[in-house]
């Protein structure tokens, strides 16, 4: 018998959703996905359709708590727009340091999807999720930017749209760097170069 009105949705895709982060899509297997969830086989189809069902879902709660976090540092009217970004930096290493303290997952579970998606085509789904949630945060990141060059808080040398690639690839770059255990010096190098690009 299925127990899908039984459980806790949310709880469940969070469960999932670190056995992914640590393990990628292959390397978690139903039978791990069962165990973590409490859900039988048959109720795990009924809830999320299947594998990809789940994973799609999982990532759609990493997105949107990313996602959060970066938008409330954004908002911060209270600081510049150049401090937002540095504050962004900071609260990336920080959040980096503190997982590989409490032993969970290193690195950013849509730079593994992206890595691993190159090839599995069955992660096409989840890959396209990414790629929307990519060019959402870039457009929102330049025009902060576009803001802080107005003011003349932030570095008018580069277009504001290219200034937010570069810092997605800062951060995209720290979180390689973590799941790779490099040393915090290493991640803060990353972003303080990132940030020379916005130095007015």
């Amino acid at each position: 018998m299925g127990r899908t009105a039984e459980f806790d949705r949310d709880t469940a895709i969070e469960a999932a959703l670190g056995e992914f982060w640590a393990h990628g899509f292959n390397g978690t297997s139903t039978e791990t996905l069962c165990q973590v969830t409490g859900l039988g086989r048959s109720s795990l189809y009924n809830a999320f359709r299947n594998k990809i069902g789940l994973y799609e879902e999982c990532m759609s709660t990493y997105l949107a708590a990313a996602d959060e976090s970066v938008d409330s540092i954004l908002k911060r009217e209270s600081s510049t727009v150049y401090e937002r970004v540095s504050t962004l930096f900071d609260d990336l290493i920080d959040s980096e340091l503190e997982r590989r303290a409490s032993g969970g997952p290193s690195g950013c579970f849509s730079v593994n999807t992206a890595l691993e998606a190159a090839d599995n085509p069955e992660l096409s789904g989840p890959y396209e999720q990414l790629q929307t949630n990519l060019q959402r945060r870039l457009a929102v990141m330049t025009d902060y930017l576009r803001a802080g060059q107005a003011s003349g808080d932030i570095a008018r040398t580069l277009p504001p749209s290219a200034q937010a690639e570069i810092i997605n690839g800062a951060v995209v770059g720290i979180r390689v760097a973590a799941r790779v255990g490099s040393r915090p010096e290493s991640m803060r190098a990353i972003a303080s170069g990132a940030l020379i690009v916005l130095t007015p």
